[in-house]
């Protein structure tokens, strides 16, 4: 992705354009904004043979006699009207007069926090060219910041929009890329919310530690740069790390929601207000209902519709599971609201582009709603293809669990054990009908297995006879292009021949599996192997060590670690070991 601060040579934006297949033009006067947009799209439209489509969002208020539109709606017009252009054939779409505000927000709550950021998640996965022009009010001035910040900025825009679409995956690339812009403008603003958005990223994939440590970190960076609704944000995200463990904390989203409110972001306050009533909906006698009816009306006042999604998901939910005791009437009444309400979170779901939200409305609207799932006998196959669309492993393991029931000895499946905190499963219930009550905090992350976690075939043999590779990360945490030392050991378990008898001369091979450099090459345990891992960018870094008898050729262990790169030194942390891998083969 590529921004113009102002108008340059017309070859160079059309090589910017057919690379990168996005331009973004400010600081100029409208006539020569509009008049060089037009004539980059002509010249690439005129050599591809493609149309040319141009919106002007000044315009969009006016279309089909809807006068007074919010901004807001405004915005979503004009996305909407672009995401049907790019769907449906390639073509050059000309985006005018985006305010300058609008252009380099940063969305950290909702898939729909900037007009720009709906137009990136529109054109994803598009082969359409984009053009967006954006208006300046300072006369003479850039409406957008220097090429490197700007590029910095909507790449986070981006990352925000796959963690908001429930692919958090797709983020850390981004992540990576929006830093390194951001630190070659010197913009502390952008780094700051760059490790807000890794912390948010951890938090989705389940990394509750890493998270941890950087939501802190983000935390202290957005309070030193004055960005209060960037604090509130990572308070609220590590109130959010409390319901990983089945125990939400209600009272640090209260106290996120008056930050919120206190920086002047109203949405960030009904995000909020959102999982603070959550965490506090299955409590005895709690308002649920007006509380969720509060939050809807404050996403509907900021035209979010990720976040009235959400309530309408759990509030739905809250019904469906109440015990009668809400005024609403009798169990019929009650499954018939509650159908509506998830029917309507489904269709926002769709319209805001999430699957993560509508993969696990399909799956609770089936599980509450018996006639809705036995019309579609192929019900949980297409849950499990939409979870399956964005990586979520962890969903399609709900997804088994409510097709399989409960097991006879009651102990979660393994696909589920490995991945979430026992304390959180054991919030697990059953229905008198055999359908599970889900905990609400599992469609919080995504959790990868748990590395080392024993199979199902591993528990029946010793731990102690084998032999275990275990690494120590001995220096502060790793930033780019500094060296980190890392010590591989070979531990053999009490039952293990090793445990009486020095440790043979093995050797460990080391392997960077990412822009990184590690040296030496090889180690031998049992002298104390000592690598110096050198990073050369943030983001999570993969390394490989192998460990191998030179005397027979074979290959005893191979085993992969994770170390996260912040993006400059925050201070000294001593963390924890990487954890490794453990492949099939074990000495």
């Amino acid at each position: 992705m590529s921004f113009v601060g102002h108008i340059r040579d017309l070859a160079a934006a059309r090589r910017e354009l057919e690379t990168r297949r996005l331009l973004v033009v400010g600081g100029a006067p409208d006539a020569d904004r509009s008049a060089f947009l037009d004539a980059v799209a002509r010249e690439v439209a005129d050599e591809a043979g493609l149309p040319v489509y141009r919106f002007r969002v000044a315009d969009a208020g006016d279309r089909s006699g809807e006068a007074g539109r919010t901004p807001g709606e405004a915005a979503d017009a004009v996305v909407e009207a672009c995401r049907g252009v790019f769907v449906v054939h390639p073509c050059v779409v000309v985006v005018d007069g985006v305010p300058a505000g609008a252009a380099d927000a940063v969305p950290t709550g909702t898939a729909d926090g900037s007009l720009l950021a709906g137009l990136i998640s529109a054109f994803a996965e598009s082969e359409s060219f984009l053009l967006v022009g954006s208006t300046d009010a300072r006369e003479g001035a850039s409406a957008l910041p220097s090429d490197g910040c700007a590029d910095g900025w909507a790449l986070l825009a981006r990352a925000a929009v796959h963690c908001d679409r429930g692919d958090p995956r797709a983020a850390g690339p981004l992540l990576r890329r929006a830093v390194e812009a951001h630190q070659v403008a010197g913009d502390r603003r952008g780094e700051a919310w760059a490790v807000f958005l890794y912390g948010r990223m951890c938090r989705l994939r389940g990394r509750a530690e890493d998270a941890r440590r950087l939501l802190h970190i983000a935390r202290e960076r957005l309070r030193a740069v004055g960005e209060r609704p960037g604090e509130a944000w990572a308070c609220g995200e590590l109130a959010r790390l409390a319901t990983r463990s089945g125990a939400p904390d209600p009272d640090a989203l209260a106290e996120a929601r008056r930050l919120h409110e206190r920086a002047g972001d109203r949405r960030g306050a009904a995000w909020a207000h959102l999982w603070w009533t959550v965490a506090r909906a299955d409590e005895p006698g709690f308002p649920w209902r007006e509380e969720f009816t509060n939050v809807q009306g404050r996403f509907h006042e900021v035209s979010d519709r990720l976040g009235t999604a959400w309530t309408l998901h759990h509030h739905a939910l809250t019904l469906a599971r109440a015990d009668g005791t809400d005024g609403v009437g009798g169990t019929g009444e009650r499954r018939r609201e509650a159908d509506r309400l998830f029917e309507g979170a489904l269709a926002l779901f769709e319209e805001a582009d999430c699957p993560h939200g509508r993969a696990w409305t399909m799956l609770e609207y089936a599980l509450r709603s018996p006639a809705h799932r036995f019309l579609n006998g192929e019900w949980a196959a297409e849950i499990r293809h939409v979870f399956h669309g964005i990586g979520d492993e962890a969903g399609e393991a709900w997804v088994d669990l409510a097709e399989a029931g409960p097991s006879p000895d009651g102990e979660p499946p393994y696909e589920l054990a490995c991945r979430y905190p026992t304390a959180l499963l054991d919030t697990l219930g059953w229905t008198e009908a055999g359908e599970p009550l889900i905990p609400r905090a599992a469609r919080d992350t995504q959790p990868e297995p748990r590395p080392g976690f024993p199979r199902p075939g591993d528990r029946d043999r010793p731990d102690d006879s084998r032999a275990h590779v275990r690494l120590t990360l001995l220096d502060d945490v790793p930033v780019p292009d500094v060296p980190a030392r890392i010590a591989l050991q070979v531990v053999p378990g009490p039952g293990h021949p090793w445990s009486t008898a020095p440790l043979p001369p093995l050797t460990a091979r080391a392997t960077s599996l990412g822009h990184a450099e590690i040296d030496p090459a090889h180690g031998v345990p049992a002298d104390g192997a000592e690598f110096r891992f050198t990073p050369h960018r943030p983001g999570s870094h993969r390394l490989r060590f192998t460990v191998e008898d030179p005397a027979t050729g074979t290959v005893l262990q191979q085993v992969e670690a994770e170390i996260d790169v912040v993006p400059s030194d925050p201070g000294p942390h001593r963390p924890t070991a990487p954890a490794p891998r453990p492949s099939a083969r074990r000495a």
